[in-house]
């Protein structure tokens, strides 16, 4: 691989000398360089393939931390408390507020809660636990999809196939 550079940044990379000095035209260079690394253009600049993939594996590990945190706080679900059907979501607020009934039932404190359904109960410590296992069981499919998809981009070998992994929940 040949490499075109100005003041010391790489501005064309090519695999053979002819190609490059055919495709450098304009470009200002001060320095033709000869390396034996695969270098490729990414966001912008020129990186050794490593070290692109690298970056790629960074950039689809955050695209897939963003896909889990929609994905986990988009569900509804329904349970039975008190002979009635509720319905709750796993937004964020419901988790918290989850957690504030929790520690107001061990301390003997009723917690009222209205529904998604709008139906208003004061929460039992047993309810409490009903709604937080439902939660759980709700968010725990997304959870594993995102270690499934941690693991297979941290095992992808190339560029090509950590591109080719198609983040979905």
């Amino acid at each position: 691989m040949f490499l075109a550079k100005n003041n010391g940044q790489i501005v064309l990379a090519r695999d053979t000398e002819e190609q490059l000095l055919s495709d450098l035209g304009r470009l200002q260079t001060d320095e033709i360089v000869e390396t034996d690394e695969k270098y490729v253009l990414y966001n912008g600049q020129y990186l050794t393939e490593d070290e692109a993939l690298v970056e790629l594996k960074k950039q689809k590990q955050q695209e897939n931390q963003k896909a889990l945190d929609v994905a986990r706080t988009s569900h509804t679900f329904v349970v039975t408390l008190q002979n009635q059907e509720c319905e709750f979501d796993t937004k964020d607020k419901t988790q918290s507020d989850l957690n504030s009934a929790a520690i107001a039932s061990g301390m003997g404190q009723p917690w009222l809660w209205t529904t998604n359904n709008r139906i208003t109960l004061s929460l039992t410590a047993e309810d409490i636990q009903v709604v937080s296992a439902a939660y759980m069981q709700a968010v725990n499919a997304d959870i594993a999809k995102w270690t499934a998809f941690e693991e297979q981009i941290e095992q992808a070998e190339t560029i090509a196939a950590v591109e080719n992994i198609e983040i979905e929940y």
